[in-house]
């Protein structure tokens, strides 16, 4: 494994809290430590690299901007479509261009998915609690 070295300052509560858990572990500090850092990225490793960029560049965004993207929508003529395609599909009817149709469709859905995850799990680090009923997710701190 490829390794960088990275030094940080850590408030003392912080450092007291890894400590003890390291200690109680009988673990190394800095496999604790590692693995929060890890814990702490966005899963982007299966995502084609347009997608994975934009889920990371998310964590650089102010609390408002990630509220805005909590609320994006998949528009409903673009969900009928997308419903008439799966469909068409589905019967074995579906030629070429709507299958092409149906891809691209598929993947601007995912993107809007993961966006409102990505930005929701985001906000939930950030210390707000997040309701999530049937409509577009709300943010409370």
């Amino acid at each position: 494994m490829n390794t960088q070295t990275v030094t940080i300052q850590l408030p003392k509560n912080i450092y007291d809290h890894l400590r003890d858990a390291a200690r109680a572990q009988k673990r190394p500090m800095k496999n604790l430590l590692r693995e929060a850092v890890s814990a702490g990225l966005p899963l982007v490793d299966d995502l084609p690299i347009e997608l994975a960029n934009e889920m990371a560049a998310l964590a650089l965004l102010n609390d408002d901007a990630l509220r805005q993207k909590t609320r994006l929508k998949f528009s409903a003529a673009l969900q009928k479509k997308m419903d008439r395609l799966l469909d068409k599909k589905q019967a074995g009817k579906l030629n070429e261009t709507g299958q092409k149709d149906l891809n691209v469709l598929l993947t601007e859905a995912e993107r809007v998915t993961l966006t409102r995850a990505q930005a929701a799990a985001l906000l939930t680090q950030r210390g707000y609690r997040l309701a999530l009923p049937n409509k577009p997710v709300s943010v409370v701190k």
